[in-house]
């Protein structure tokens, strides 16, 4: 448990540094954006079952990115993916259970397919995003099931003004550490639109 607190901490000094896939900003307006991103490779982990928990999936993906190759870390970026509300114990201390949790790390863009260290743990799997535009909302505080729901709310409705159509589902993007303060956090809600 230590390693991880440590990380985190590591990141919350640096968060300003820490790295994030690269994007071009089609539209702003406010909160409200439309990104281009081209194609990532990341990390993915679905934990189902009783031990599945927010708390669990990031230290499992935090080992591979962190520890498991005495070469040099893989190193962490931002944002990360999640499938639930990260509340105010965030994944390092989160381990009610939760059913099923999704995470999704990005990897720095300096691997390719071919040069990123495979995971030694079999649930995690190394996937290509598809270059694509999402539609962004950004706000603070806590990720909160309510605040998600609020946000994709206005997320949906500046999209219907905007004459943009959404594809997919919603994914919850978090970018700092569980120490930040909440007035100082950022997340964000993306949903893929169509080309």
């Amino acid at each position: 448990m230590r390693r991880w607190v440590v990380a985190f901490v590591t990141l919350a000094g640096a968060a300003a540094a820490t790295p994030e896939p690269s994007y071009t900003t089609v539209l702003q307006q406010g909160p409200f954006a439309v990104r281009a991103y081209p194609a990532q490779l990341a990390a993915d982990l679905t934990l189902t079952g009783e031990n599945a928990s927010l708390n669990r999936a990031f230290r499992i993906l935090a080992d591979y990115i962190f520890t498991e190759y005495p070469e040099g870390k893989i190193g962490m970026t931002a944002p990360v993916t999640v499938n639930r509300a990260i509340g105010m114990t965030a994944p390092v201390t989160t381990s009610q259970s939760e059913g099923q949790v999704f995470m999704r790390f990005f990897m720095p863009a300096r691997y390719t397919s071919a040069t990123l260290p495979k995971p030694r743990d079999a649930r995690i799997n190394i996937v290509e995003v598809p270059a694509r535009r999402v539609a962004v909302v950004q706000f603070s505080w806590w990720l909160t099931d309510a605040a998600a729901a609020k946000q994709e709310g206005l997320l949906r409705n500046w999209l219907s003004t905007n004459k943009l159509k959404p594809i997919g589902k919603i994914e919850r993007q978090v970018f700092n550490d569980p120490f930040t303060l909440p007035w100082n956090r950022r997340n964000e809600l993306w949903i893929p639109l169509q080309k």
